[in-house]
């Protein structure tokens, strides 16, 4: 039988506004919307998903979460535009007072210099070497120095992105951090001596940071369809850097599913694997702060 809804415009505007509904929502009844100006928000986005949430700079609480899927909606529509409307069901996203806010991106496009090497001139070079393609006027270089690892985060964000957030709050201060920042931010916590691997799975990709006495060995983005897809990537990761799967720590942060595959599976081919401190295992259901985002890290409050 066909499905009309194809061609009824009614029916379409439905079932997207029946679909812009988070998928995941955590809040504590002190919010107030008054005390926006003292709120930090803080968002975590790529291509398919987007997350957003609320700390109060004074008492560090995390008071407000929603997390959306954007798999749903049209594949030629922009992150602005899958954005745009999520915005649509929301007031208080829309206020300009907020204390500050931080825009951490998860993509391909990054690259990690060492910082006796980095010459800002060269920032174009640097992400056009590690993409294999020419920077397109579409996105705009951005730079972050790790002092600790001695490096130097270069990676762009979409143009049409950063310009929609200008727009929107023009008067917040705004920071854009790569995703794999916020997981070294994590290895670098931890100063494990030995091989460790750090591997942060979301819905289409995996971010994965090896570290070995302290000192990065490797840091980088697999995009991934399966839990077959994720296991591949690090074995051959460890393959790759030679490290015998029997000393390697591997530590798994994100979206790993209420059956727990991946650790399963991952576990029958490494010794020690461990689940990080942010995962989402019906975290939504317990009424718990979700701590699916490893960009929470500074947040979680005891």
């Amino acid at each position: 039988m066909m499905d009309f809804t194809l061609f009824n415009p009614i029916r379409q505007l439905e079932a997207i506004i029946s679909n812009i509904q988070p998928k995941g929502k955590f809040f504590l009844p002190n919010f107030d919307v008054e005390k926006i100006p003292t709120y930090q928000l803080f968002f975590e986005i790529s291509s398919k998903s987007f997350c957003f949430w609320v700390k109060d700079s004074v008492t560090t609480q995390i008071i407000w979460v929603e997390e959306y899927s954007l798999s749903w909606l049209d594949t030629d529509s922009s992150v602005v535009d899958n954005i745009s409307f999520i915005y649509s069901s929301h007031e208080f996203l829309k206020s300009i007072k907020w204390h500050s806010i931080h825009v951490q991106c998860d993509s391909q496009s990054f690259v990690q210099v060492p910082l006796p090497y980095f010459r800002k001139e060269f920032l174009q070079k640097y992400l056009q070497l590690a993409k294999g393609q020419l920077i397109s006027n579409s996105e705009q270089i951005l730079s972050q120095i790790d002092e600790a690892f001695g490096l130097v985060h270069v990676f762009s964000v979409e143009t049409e992105l950063l310009n929609w957030f200008s727009q929107t709050y023009p008067l917040v201060e705004i920071q854009y951090i790569p995703v794999c920042q916020i997981i070294l931010e994590v290895a670098k916590a931890e100063s494990r001596l030995d091989p460790a691997i750090y591997v942060y799975v979301k819905e289409d990709a995996i971010n994965v940071v090896v570290t070995n006495n302290g000192k990065l060995q490797l840091c980088n983005r697999f995009p991934t369809r399966s839990t077959n897809d994720a296991l591949f990537y690090i074995l051959a990761t460890l393959s790759e850097l030679s490290i015998s799967p029997e000393k390697a720590v591997v530590k798994l942060f994100g979206e790993l599913g209420a059956d727990g595959q991946l650790l399963a599976t991952l576990s029958e081919y490494v010794t020690n694997v461990e689940l990080g401190d942010f995962q989402t295992v019906r975290v939504w259901e317990d009424g718990q702060i979700p701590k699916n985002y490893i960009g929470m890290k500074d947040c979680i409050t005891a």
